[in-house]
């Protein structure tokens, strides 16, 4: 297969390609909200650019969401969306003109159904004048299936501190879709290049979005709804990120980044103090963008991004929010031991999505339960009885032993978490007893896949605890092994660990087993696709097994 990504064909092909057929359904919601229907058309728009690229999202065994956004135009228009099962158009399955306006920044978006099981397509956006880039998708296998599923997953891409290297390997891949675990977007600017006024010259690009402030370490940041949108558009400005996008269909989830580092969904002052500038009105702006920009709906039930995905009955993706209705972490998220109020209840799927996801998982048909994690979900400490801050699932520890428990007590098998957040490759074993010093309390296993770009432990001086910091290097970490095995001492459920790289996860799944190879990229600071080794970072799981600890690392 060609590139997705390479020049589009022309407007002449386009307009001469076959007659739409009449298997495929496309709806477009967007085009009611704006009240632009039959007995209120708008014409298609002639010019505009279609910058961003195209994304496919949430595919299914029948469906998929569709994406671009147009910029250079004004007002209300349309832009036609084509659907083919070759990428030369010839045998086009759908047709059709999807409207927007400056209300949503001229996004466009549509959910298209009545498409076939496990079979690819391709698709592309146009005006009268314009054409976007060619992308494709893959369905996803029917219920039924034994059809082995691969997939990447990534998060933490933050523009300005390194290169999107490990997008232009992903692009090269052949996966069934991508997984966005979230900090998409940054709405800090934490680097800068050159001889920023700021002083932090650890950047190698600009990210001139957003406003400068009074909190230390920040550039500027986002605090505007077309801030927001801004830091979309620039991040798509990526070629290597862009490519990504065209190729495989995206699931994608927010965490912290996409609004504010480390805000709490349900607080009105989103558990940050006053100097942070949080606000409703910010977070309004920020969900907006996100949805705005993103293969996913909002409005009505459409914007609850907790939800399940299943690949024939070898996978099922269980997706879950853990920002959105959490409540303040405990202990002022401080690097430190657990604070007189660490073990109360707390909220952080909240008891909505906490039924849900243990219902999915105890009615799951699949071999593989893939819980999609935002924030760790096995316990990080450092020295000192300290904990490493309170805003993953150790900041919780009711809901936590809630799930697993719930895991255990109903005998549920082939569970494995794939995380993001915290910008360092661990790999390990999630026991239900957050403190257990044994692999015989494991329920299952979790992958944290580092970070696209943003700074990992060992290119920043790390909080060891008890007063202890461990300097870094961020034009050259080389976290000695020794500390690493000092902290895998005080986290014994941790089999490896990688805290200067930078990468993604792949996972093939099927019925006889699960492999996940963590890619490490040699650097982030040149453009740059070598590679680590992958041996001792590659996993290969048995049905039934729940730990991977002594795989590469010390024995349990």
């Amino acid at each position: 297969m060609s590139d997705p990504h390479a020049q589009p064909l022309t407007r002449r092909r386009f307009l001469t390609g076959a007659a739409a057929g009449a298997g495929a359904i496309i709806l477009a919601p967007q085009t009611a909200a704006l009240g632009l229907t039959r007995s209120r058309p708008a014409g298609l728009y002639r010019g505009g650019r279609f910058a961003e690229g195209v994304i496919a999202g949430d595919p299914s065994a029948s469906g998929v969401t569709l994406w671009t956004r147009l910029d250079g135009v004004e007002g209300a228009g349309r832009v036609e969306l084509e659907i083919a099962t070759d990428e030369g158009f010839r045998k086009v399955v759908q047709r059709t003109a999807i409207a927007t306006s400056a209300k949503i920044d001229h996004a466009v978006k549509a959910r298209v159904g009545r498409l076939k099981p496990y079979e690819e397509y391709y698709y592309r956006f146009a005006t009268r004048t314009a054409e976007s880039h060619v992308g494709r998708f893959r369905t996803a296998p029917p219920a039924g299936s034994k059809q082995p599923v691969s997939f990447a997953f990534f998060s933490c891409q933050d523009y300005s501190h390194g290169y999107y290297n490990a997008h232009e390997v992903l692009a090269k891949g052949d996966y069934d879709f991508v997984v966005c675990l979230g900090d998409y977007i940054y709405a800090e600017t934490y680097h800068a290049v050159g001889h920023d006024k700021s002083g932090l010259k650890t950047g190698v690009r600009n990210d001139p979005i957003g406003r400068p402030g009074p909190n230390k370490g920040i550039v500027r940041e986002a605090l505007t709804l077309q801030d927001y949108r801004d830091k979309y558009k620039l991040y798509r400005s990526d070629t290597s990120l862009q490519k990504v996008h065209a190729k495989f269909p995206m699931v994608m989830l927010w965490d912290d980044h996409e609004v504010q580092d480390n805000y709490a969904g349900k607080p009105a002052d989103g558990g940050l103090p006053p100097v942070k500038r949080f606000s409703a009105k910010r977070k309004k702006a920020a969900y907006q963008a996100f949805f705005e920009s993103m293969p996913a709906f909002a409005g009505a039930k459409g914007d609850r991004l907790y939800r399940s995905l299943t690949f024939g009955d070898t996978v099922e993706l269980i997706v879950m929010d853990q920002r959105r209705y959490r409540a303040d972490q405990p202990c002022g998220d401080a690097v430190a031991p657990a604070c007189a109020d660490y073990n109360q209840p707390r909220d952080f799927l909240g008891r909505t999505q906490m039924d849900w996801v243990k219902q999915r998982l105890a009615a799951s048909k699949a071999t593989w339960k893939i819980l999609a994690n935002e924030v760790t979900i096995m316990p990080t400490k450092v020295l000192g009885d300290s904990f490493y801050g309170f805003d993953s699932w150790q900041g919780y520890p009711q809901e936590r032993t809630e799930l697993l428990t719930h895991i255990q007590s109903k005998a549920i098998k082939d569970v494995v978490f794939v995380t993001g957040d915290i910008h360092t490759f661990i790999t390990g074993d999630v026991r239900v007893a957050e403190d257990s010093k044994t692999a015989a309390d494991s329920v299952a296993v979790e992958f944290v896949a580092g970070s696209i770009t943003s700074q990992g432990l060992g290119e920043t001086d790390l909080d060891a605890g008890g007063g202890v910091k461990i300097p870094g290097n961020d034009a050259n970490p080389a976290t000695p092994s020794a500390i690493i095995d000092a902290l895998r001492a005080v986290n014994p459920w941790v089999d490896q660990a990688d805290f200067d790289h930078h990468g993604f996860g792949a996972m093939k799944a099927s019925g006889s087993g699960l492999r996940c190879e963590l890619v490490r990229l040699q650097t982030i600071k040149r453009k740059s696709t070598a590679l680590l080794p992958s041996a001792t970072f590659t996993y290969d799981l048995k049905p039934g097994q729940t730990s991977v600890k002594g795989v590469h690392g010390p024995a349990a």
